[in-house]
């Protein structure tokens, strides 16, 4: 690779050993890609915040490199933590893995990372722009800053992102490539499921797509409109069924105006024919168990909008979580204080559910509460639940959910 004059530097270990060894590890990465040098970024995102997945190794990581006098470059957020930091009693966390956590945050703080504790960093401090390049991890992040924002970065692994944060530096190669960046599979909705696409069928078409697709590139056509909250449940769907990093939605994402644009006037190596047949076929797929009594309903995953929550608020006004159901909504600190201002939070603790904030499901230890059967509307959370949380899971849309919290019952579709 080629190195500038200060890369050259840094790599000598004039700017401090946490540098040298950052660039180390990134050199080493871009070589082994074929990456012919560095490119300069504006932020980076760290999924190694969560005890969960940097453990006592990252927290000896950490610790040497805050004794070594590491700070961040660029800005930089954290990823959910395991534990909810004001309520991990209630959830029944065990108090020697609340530390861990905990001593975690502290570290990372004194490292100069910003404590956000969520994996929707583009919604609060951390708003990439369209072109920007960036040293992200946390795969719905990744393919929200990717698709729908128009950013760029590679799917990057735990420290990987933190060596990127604390050079502002990634090696070039993959997404930050325009070529690299071009359509690769085309799926087509029939025209009747176009007419009568529901919100629900977001992440179960992100579910198909990621299966089909792996790490390629999908370009999707016959959606004729879709949320902010839609684009998030599609993208997280599709980075946990598959690899997904980046899709184009013609007509709705920044690099698919046409579909001529997203493909970059190449044709199409594959093409999937998506109808009603198929979607009802992948949410089979979504459901581990049947339906049932149900134990806990989570939403929110990725982490709720303001917007999803006026929605559960709406959902749950005047009703009662039935006896023995938790119903827990998972979001960021911005969005709890903002929804519990608007008298959201309110509605949604009167009826007896609990708000799960800065973490979630997939990264707290939950085996003290025994359940057998979790329902959700997230595909990304249908994909990991049988081996994050080890129960059943059963996949339904938000309404559906929120009646199943309430009666305790759920009907398998």
């Amino acid at each position: 690779m080629h190195l500038t004059d200060e890369e050259q530097r840094i790599l000598n270990g004039e700017h401090g050993e946490p540098q040298r060894l950052s660039l180390q590890v990134l050199v080493k990465l871009g070589e082994a890609y074929g990456a012919e040098r560095m490119v300069e970024i504006r932020s980076a995102h760290l999924v190694g915040s969560s005890y969960q997945i940097a453990g006592e190794a990252g927290i000896a990581i950490y610790t040497q490199l805050v004794e070594q006098g590491a700070r961040v470059k660029v800005r930089t957020t954290s990823d959910p933590g395991s534990i909810d930091f004001t309520r991990w009693r209630q959830f029944r966390t065990p108090a020697e893995y609340a530390e861990r956590q905990i001593l975690i945050a502290e570290l990372l703080d004194r490292m100069g990372v910003i404590p956000t504790w969520t994996c929707t960093p583009y919604t609060i401090f951390n708003v990439p722009r369209f072109g920007e390049d960036l040293g992200w991890s946390e795969s719905s992040a990744v393919v929200f800053a990717n698709s729908v924002m128009g950013a760029r970065t590679n799917r990057l692994a735990a420290y990987v992102d933190l060596c990127a944060a604390l050079v502002g530096r990634v090696p070039r190669f993959g997404l930050h490539l325009p070529e690299h960046r071009r359509g690769e599979i085309l799926f087509e909705l029939d025209p009747a499921l176009s007419a009568s696409f529901e919100d629900h069928h977001f992440p179960v078409l992100g579910y198909l797509v990621g299966q089909v697709t792996g790490d390629r590139i999908p370009v999707i056509v016959g959606i004729r409109e879709a949320t902010f909250d839609q684009l998030k449940a599609f993208g997280a769907a599709a980075a946990a069924s598959g690899s997904v990093a980046l899709y184009h939605m013609v007509g709705i994402t920044p690099e698919a105006r046409t579909l001529d644009e997203a493909f970059g006037g190449r044709p199409p190596v594959e093409r999937i024919f998506v109808g009603k047949r198929e979607i009802a076929r992948t949410l089979e797929q979504m459901s581990s168990g049947n339906g049932g009594t149900v134990d806990v309903v989570g939403v929110g995953c990725p982490h709720a909008s303001v917007d999803q929550m006026r929605r559960y608020a709406s959902l749950l006004d005047g009703k009662r979580v039935h006896a023995g159901v938790e119903l827990w909504v998972c979001t960021n600190t911005v969005v709890e204080e903002m929804a519990r201002k608007m008298g959201y939070v309110e509605t949604i603790e009167r009826a007896g559910a609990k708000l799960m904030v800065g973490t979630c499901h997939n990264d707290c230890p939950l085996g003290a509460w025994g359940f057998r059967r979790l329902v959700t509307d997230s595909g990304k959370f249908a994909y990991y639940t049988p081996t994050t949380v080890g129960s059943e899971c059963v996949f339904a849309s938000t309404e559906a959910c929120i009646a199943a919290a309430i009666t305790g019952q759920v009907e398998r579709r």
